[in-house]
């Protein structure tokens, strides 16, 4: 047995890459992929054959947009309820409804209670559980795997799904006619049942020891809605387009297929055996088409004609059909949509997503997988009830319509080509810096495949640097010889992309890479360890120990590197070359270290990520070279252990580490805001480094950063309002796409405004004060000095306070002409001034200007001791004024108004002091206790 396991564990690894201690893990998944899938072939042709049996192909079209209205509503529900409960609870939960549905499913038929609602509801059920379970399924791979681990393992896990759509539909079409199909229900129930167990123990043994920054980094990220990012994006609306025809004319094609079958197959058991097998037969025919012709076709003919393939397949069909609607054609026409749809044409369309970044296409995925896909089921619904009943056209008219939208299909496919060749080249061409804004490049049919090869061998550094970074997500062999020669280049991070890029072909070429194992460049060095670890799983032991005791310091310190990157989440790894204890030799060895050599341990130990030897990483935070520092402070990043947060964002305060502490809090991902606004809450930030706060949250492209910095914008330190403030702008102008709500924003300017009024009053009348006050007896140079230090606050409030207003204008209206209106009015000139009032008066809705224009003319006003009189504002008196004051929230002027009382020696102001005689603020306490024993003293 044991030798049997060795066996498969050796082909698994020549295979697909799996390596030790990922096994288990790996094989789970893909059994819990085949059972959905295996159910879902199971109950689908099933439920199909039922309610044709029951209710004939007419009354698709009204199933058809009943799945897509409770589709709609369905995704929103789950949507909430993930934000409520963990990903395990809701995926246990919805499996355990599921089972409960197939059950009633069961019983309903073993009664022969299948009244018209009750197969409606499980119709509608059955594509919601499509929609779901892969959904979810796909979530929880994201959670359990890395990237890396991802890129290696997918492939193998997806086939799961393949035979589980081969094996159900098989043995629905055996079993119906023998066993009855409610008996075949009962085996999916099963199916689904043992699920449950294996979710739980891929949950405890991969997601469950992860913190919330792991699960965050593995996880899609949510930002603005996907609808404003698409629509901002000629190509994703092309794209969306495309996704939206083909379920369109997929769901005509299975309304033709079924009803023509309905009619032919009277018996629901002899039927649903009819569906299983070709269902089954479709998925078979699509994996024989994935593994023998896509990358054939797709890499030949390029990315316009594999677009085509599968629009003109359905056309010859659809004439088939047209001219003889008899079951052969039907089948004829099932068969080109359904074995093509995921094999040519989902490798066209992952193609077609080459040039868009990771994050958006994380972002709008499930948008359009699901609601596109929803949206284009109920719009064939809908279609069909006009053409079938509207029409009285039989499902052999149906073809018209198909062909009509395959006419729009392919013209569709003809611009969103013209636009990725567009969209490709230009980044190719801002890359190398030639151009900083969009540009049109010529129209040209040269494959893509060929620019790609150009570029490879021609292009500027920094043009064969990015392709080489978009060439990871697509493996063609043509490449090969590019990446080999590419390997030699002269620039060292050219050397390390191509050997990036040769990791994710099957073939060997470790005698081309095992010279670079002695490159000078420490990361072409490692890049090549990397490569030949990965191409020597039976020869691992043997190349780390001939390495990792290598006399070159530098390779040796690689060969562990590589070790702890490799060993990162693999538990049996770390244990079989005993890293820990390896590491815990080097830090003992620290006291005789190179500047070097620390580095290369800082770096190893946040790649392994061994929770005992994270200390040693906050060790080197106090380390007097600033390149050790920066060092430390990123692999302690690499870790995402939240202990290292808040000694990170201390570090915000040191110029030196500034950019670095912020790449290593954004390193912690989208959680790290919330981390981010409970220190700032509570305060346990130092001011000094709390002011930097804004622009990490703003690293961020997520509505969620957005939010969270409205929330510290309100916050009562002026400088931390103006920088939330700040980073707003810098996000509106950058990401277009966020939502920024403006009645929140003008409530908040309005509230912004009401507060400049107060001040400025406040300002005022403590001119008038010290104007009328200045000969008096009563009046000391000490007095004198603390109301023109609070004059001077106010007047600095009033610029932060002008400010913040302007800068949440600039959140309402296009930001350039808000900041052109505030330098005009911050401008020396008068006249400058009074045309930018003039600006803000014509740029302004009337209930701003109403308000704003007034304060803006005041401001703009040259006032001193000598003109104030010609103020139109209600001035307060000085009690008023302080009273004012003292409730608002600048502790500074608190501070300066309570000082100013003391020196008052006016024991009217005891009153005001009462409230702040036992002030939570140690501060604010001591100045109004000390001003009042001064003034009980006064006679």
């Amino acid at each position: 047995m044991a030798e049997i396991a060795q066996t498969l564990k050796l082909l698994l690894n020549k295979v697909f890459d799996i390596r030790e201690g990922e096994y288990k893990t790996a094989i789970l998944m893909q059994l819990n992929i085949f059972l959905l899938i295996f159910t879902l072939l199971i109950v689908k042709p099933t439920v199909n054959a039922l309610f044709l049996s029951k209710f004939g192909a007419e009354r698709l079209p009204e199933a058809f947009i009943l799945v897509a209205l409770t589709a709609i509503i369905t995704t929103t529900v789950y949507a909430r309820r993930l934000t409520k409960l963990s990903l395990n609870r809701v995926i246990e939960q919805t499996l355990f409804i599921s089972i409960v549905v197939l059950l009633l499913f069961w019983a309903s038929l073993y009664t022969n209670f299948l009244e018209g609602w009750v197969l409606y509801f499980f119709y509608i059920w059955v594509a919601i559980f499509a929609v779901l379970s892969s959904s979810q399924f796909w979530i929880l791979a994201n959670l359990v795997y890395n990237v890396r681990e991802a890129k290696r393992l997918f492939g193998f896990i997806g086939a799961g799904a393949i035979c589980g759509g081969i094996l159900g539909g098989y043995l629905t079409s055996m079993l119906a006619p023998l066993i009855g199909t409610e008996n075949l229900v009962l085996i999916a129930a099963l199916s689904l049942i043992v699920c449950i167990p294996i979710t739980r123990s891929i949950w405890k043994r991969k997601v469950a020891s992860l913190n919330v920054y792991k699960r965050r980094k593995r996880s899609v990220g949510f930002g603005e809605h996907p609808i404003r990012v698409i629509k901002n994006s000629k190509h994703l609306t092309y794209l969306a387009c495309i996704i939206g025809v083909s379920v369109v004319v997929a769901k005509l094609v299975d309304y033709q297929f079924s009803d023509v079958a309905s009619r032919a197959i009277e018996d629901p058991d002899e039927l649903a055996s009819f569906f299983g097998f070709w269902f089954s037969n479709l998925n078979l025919i699509s994996l024989l088409i994935q593994l023998f012709l896509t990358s054939r076709i797709v890499g030949v003919w390029g990315i316009g004609t594999s677009l085509l393939v599968l629009p003109v397949g359905i056309f010859f069909g659809a004439v088939s059909f047209l001219v003889l609607p008899e079951l052969a054609a039907a089948i004829l026409i099932k068969s080109a949509d359904g074995s093509l749809k995921q094999s040519v044409n989902r490798s066209a369309i992952e193609l077609l997503s080459l040039p868009i970044s990771q994050e958006i296409k994380n972002r709008t995925k499930t948008f359009l997988d699901v609601v596109v896909d929803s949206l284009a089921t109920g719009t064939a619904g809908i279609v069909l009830i006009f053409i079938v009943r509207g029409l009285g056209w039989s499902s052999q008219a149906v073809s018209l319509a198909i062909i009509l939208l395959l006419l729009l299909w392919i013209y569709v496919a003809y611009l969103v080509r013209i636009e990725y060749i567009n969209l490709f080249k230009n980044k190719v061409v801002k890359e190398s810096g030639k151009v900083r804004k969009e540009t049109r490049v010529a129209q040209t049919p040269t494959s893509i495949i060929s620019e790609i090869r150009k570029v490879l061998s021609t292009g500027t550094d920094s043009q064969v640097l990015y392709m080489l970074g978009k060439t990871k997500e697509m493996k063609d062999d043509r490449f090969i010889n590019n990446f080999i020669s590419l390997i030699e280049h002269n620039v060292g991070e050219v050397r390390v992309a191509a050997l990036e890029n040769l990791s994710y072909y099957k073939s060997n070429f470790t005698e081309d890479v095992e010279k670079l194992v002695f490159d000078p460049n420490q990361k072409v060095s490692l890049a090549a360890l990397q490569y030949l670890f990965s191409r020597s799983p039976n020869h691992i032991q043997n190349l780390l120990e001939t390495y990792l005791n290598h006399p070159n310091q530098n390779i040796a310190d690689n060969a562990m590197l590589c070790l702890a990157i490799e060993a990162r989440n693999n538990t049996t790894l770390k244990e079989t070359f005993a890293l820990a204890d390896r590491l815990r030799k080097k830090i003992v060895r620290l006291s005789q270290a190179t500047d070097s050599e620390i580095l290369h341990l800082l770096e190893i130990l946040g790649a392994a990520n061994i929770a005992d030897l994270n200390a040693y990483i906050a060790s080197f935070f106090s380390h007097p070279n600033p390149v050790i520092l920066n060092s430390a402070i990123l692999n302690a990043s690499e870790t995402l252990n939240p202990d290292f947060i808040p000694p990170i964002i201390h570090l915000l305060s040191f110029r030196t580490h500034r950019q670095t502490a912020k790449t290593a809090l954004v390193h912690y991902g989208l959680p790290i805001i919330d981390a981010l606004l409970v220190m700032i809450n509570n305060k346990t930030i130092e001011p000094t480094a709390a002011r930097f706060v804004p622009s990490v949250i703003a690293s961020f492209n997520y509505q969620k950063a957005v939010n969270a910095l409205f929330q510290i914008q309100d916050s009562n330190d002026l400088t931390l309002s103006i920088e939330a403030l700040r980073s707003l702008n810098k996000m509106k102008e950058e990401y277009p796409g966020l939502y920024f709500n403006k009645e929140v924003i003008v409530d908040r300017i309005l509230t912004t405004a009401s507060l400049y009024q107060n001040t400025l009053t406040a300002m005022h009348a403590q001119i008038i004060v010290s104007y009328k006050r200045r000969n008096s007896a009563k009046s000391t140079p000490e007095l004198e000095d603390a109301r023109r230090s609070l004059i001077e606050l106010l007047e600095r409030r009033l610029d932060g306070d002008l400010e913040r207003i302007f800068r949440l204008l600039g959140l309402k209206y296009p930001f350039d002409d808000i900041f052109t209106a505030y330098k005009g009015i911050r401008d020396d000139s008068n006249e400058q001034r009074i045309n930018a009032i003039e600006y803000m008066d014509n740029l302004l809705d009337t209930n701003l200007k109403r308000v704003l224009v007034p304060i803006i003319e005041t401001t703009v006003m040259d006032i001193n001791e000598h003109n104030f009189t010609n103020v139109k504002l209600n001035i307060p008196s000085e009690y008023d004024c302080f009273k004012t004051l003292l409730t608002g929230n600048d502790q500074k002027i608190k501070l300066a108004i309570l000082y100013l009382i003391r020196l008052s020696n006016d024991k009217r102001y005891l009153t005001l002091l009462a409230p702040y005689l036992y002030d939570e603020n140690i501060k604010i306490k001591l100045f109004a206790n000390e001003a009042s024993k001064k003034l009980a003293l006064v006679e």
